[in-house]
């Protein structure tokens, strides 16, 4: 759902500023930067960032301008861990208004529903897997990549349609009676998209995804 081109009151703006401000910087300031002192982590993530706003510019439009694209930041948040995901998107968010010429207003509201919401989700559902399932492979693919990719875009898709709902103005029943059930769609595409991403970097190239341990999930029974 594109919210750069969605006028809400200045009071959402300002709460979302106000909540977005403590949390990026909060995840800048605990981000693993050391890990850059290495080249190929610091193009693995500016090749995500750059992917990331290519992703958002394949959009879909459904009725009167409801916009629906993939995410890709549940992937982000896998390769790169939670905080360094959290600043990639910023910058991805950051592009992707100024490209697109939205409203910088809404930049912070943007990042909340494209970003910090799915990328919350995603470490959510990574953590209760790590403590409450097996350390298995197939736990960290299906429920840590597929289910936790589909429910990142779900929570930022509700989170973006109550927005619509009770900040631009538009009628509830037109956003969730028509629009939402969309997102079951959207969300097997995200988690499939996913899946096959952060499966075949953990096959191929494993010390791209920071969340992924050898030790833990390929150890020997």
């Amino acid at each position: 759902m594109d919210l750069t081109a969605v006028t809400v009151p200045a009071s959402w703006v300002a709460a979302a500023w106000a909540l977005a401000a403590p949390v990026l910087l909060f995840a800048v300031r605990v981000a693993p930067w050391q890990r850059f002192r290495a080249s190929e982590p610091v193009h693995v993530w500016y090749g995500t960032i750059f992917c990331l706003v290519a992703l958002w510019s394949i959009q879909a439009t459904v009725g009167d301008g409801f916009t629906f694209h993939l995410l890709g930041v549940a992937a982000f948040t896998l390769i790169a861990g939670a905080p360094l995901a959290l600043a990639g998107t910023a910058i991805a968010v950051a592009v992707n208004v100024a490209v697109r010429g939205g409203l910088w207003a809404n930049a912070a509201l943007v990042w909340l529903t494209m970003a910090a919401i799915p990328v919350g989700a995603t470490w959510l559902v990574l953590r209760l897997a790590e403590r409450a399932l097996p350390a298995n492979f197939f736990v960290y693919i299906f429920v840590a990549t597929f289910f936790g990719a589909a429910l990142s875009l779900v929570a930022a898709g509700l989170a973006g349609a109550a927005l619509l709902a009770l900040a631009a103005g538009l009628p509830t029943e037109l956003v969730f009676g028509e629009y939402v059930p969309y997102l079951l769609y959207l969300a097997f595409g995200e988690a499939t998209l996913t899946g096959m991403l952060v499966t075949l970097a953990v096959a191929y190239r494993p010390q791209w995804v920071a969340t992924f341990d050898d030790a833990r999930y390929l150890k020997d029974r």
